[in-house]
Order: C-alpha cells, then sequence, then structure tokens
C-alpha cells in the first residue's frame, strides 16, 4: 500500500501501466441508443477487467489479455442502471461495475425522489413520474451474478464528513456487509462522493482497510490498498 501522488501517477502513465475507466452516472431510456454506442465502441476495443485482472496485474505487472483494459463504471444506483446499461453491457459482452449507495435501495419508492434530491442524486425530467427511481436489492443481486458489485457509501457521502464511529459504521461498514449479504460477495472497491482519493491516515481511509476492501477509488485511480 502506498500513498497516491500526482508523481507516482505520471510514472504509472508513462510506463503504461493503466486502464481505461469510463464513469457513468444516470442512464436514462431516453439516452439508450446513445449509451449503447460509446459502450460499443470501447467493446470493439478493450477487454473488460475483472477484480481478478487487477489483482493479477498488481502482484505480476502482467495484464494477460491481447487488448487494453477497460472498466465501464456505472454510479449511485439508478433503476435505469439495471434496465438500461446492465443489459446493454450483457448484450455487448461487457463486465461493468456498479457502485449504489446503499442506503437508496431501502428508500420507500414514494420517498425517492426526494431522497435523490437530497443526496445529490441527479435526475432526470423524465424520471420524476416513475413510479420509483432506484434499483432494489433484487435487482443488484441480478446485476451481481454477472457483473461487479462495489460499494459507494449508503448515502452518498464525502469521506470528509466521515469522522465518528457512529459515521464508518453507517457509510462503510454496514454498506459492505449489506452488498456483502446481497451479493454473496464482500465488494473490492469502494469510492466516496466526489472521488476523494485514499488517505491512510484519514478516519474514512482506516475504515476501507477495516472492511477489508481491496481497491480505493479515486476520480484519476483505482489504487490497491490491501491484499
Amino acid at each position: 500500500m502506498s500513498i497516491l501522488t500526482a508523481a507516482s501517477q505520471r510514472k504509472a502513465f508513462a510506463s503504461g501501466a493503466f486502464l481505461r475507466v469510463v464513469n457513468w452516472h444516470n442512464t436514462p431510456h431516453s439516452e439508450r441508443a446513445t449509451l449503447r454506442a460509446e459502450l460499443a465502441w470501447y467493446a470493439e476495443r478493450h477487454d473488460p477487467v475483472l477484480p481478478e485482472d487487477l489483482d493479477r496485474l498488481f502482484e505480476t505487472g502482467r495484464w494477460g489479455r491481447s487488448r487494453p483494459g477497460f472498466i465501464p463504471v456505472f454510479y449511485d444506483g439508478y433503476l435505469n442502471n439495471a434496465t438500461v446499461a446492465g443489459p446493454i453491457c450483457a448484450e455487448l459482452g461487457l463486465t461493468a461495475w456498479f457502485f449504489p449507495p446503499t442506503a437508496f435501495l431501502s428508500v420507500e419508492p414514494d420517498e425517492q425522489v426526494a431522497y435523490a434530491d437530497a443526496h445529490d442524486i441527479v435526475l432526470m425530467d423524465e424520471e420524476r413520474s416513475q413510479a420509483s427511481v432506484a434499483m432494489s436489492w433484487d435487482d443488484l443481486e441480478l446485476i451481481s451474478r454477472h457483473h461487479v458489485v462495489a460499494a459507494h457509501t449508503a448515502n452518498h457521502a464525502q469521506a470528509r464528513h466521515i469522522v465518528t464511529a457512529e459515521d464508518v459504521e453507517r457509510e462503510v461498514l454496514a454498506p459492505v456487509r449489506r452488498i456483502t449479504e446481497a451479493t454473496g460477495r464482500r465488494p473490492p472497491a469502494f469510492a466516496f462522493l466526489y472521488g476523494t482519493p485514499f488517505d491512510p491516515g484519514s478516519v474514512a481511509g482506516r475504515a476501507l482497510l477495516d472492511a477489508g476492501i481491496r481497491y480505493a477509488v479515486s476520480n484519476t485511480a483505482y489504487e490497491r490498498i490491501a491484499d
């Protein structure tokens, strides 16, 4: 484990030690064709990346594939991540990574719009009249059969707001347990709101280590933090 710096990232890029990661959030039905075209472009040129691929790369320095690696990521637990993005990825043979804020999945349907508005989860106008806007835990379990489910706090929280033992339990430990229970696998990666870099000296950073997370995800890197 090491602290990620600008210098270490420049060195990694210069040596070719990088993967292409593309983040999406809301994936509305009205934009399905655009999303499919974007993902198809990547699928034609890249191989999808599983946690074991990252493990091998970090442990041996070998990618083990003939094409560059690609991680399509879908954040925030939108229902349309399950009904639009997931099926497109399956059609194209892509393995995606999903990062849901776990509390959103447990909100009653008639309260989900208000919850999203209060927690920086941006909705499209077309969604506001839907019966629900968040995926369900059953949706997440189905996603986990073919994709990677990672953690993104419970309530879309920033790392700097996790300062007490209660914060750690609510926003880090409980979400990791809940995803593990729902999918049968501990989430391999964790991302805070706004892509805060991993800091092992912070309360939030120590919490990731205590939760058994292997990869801390920031705006610029997937960083191996534990075996």
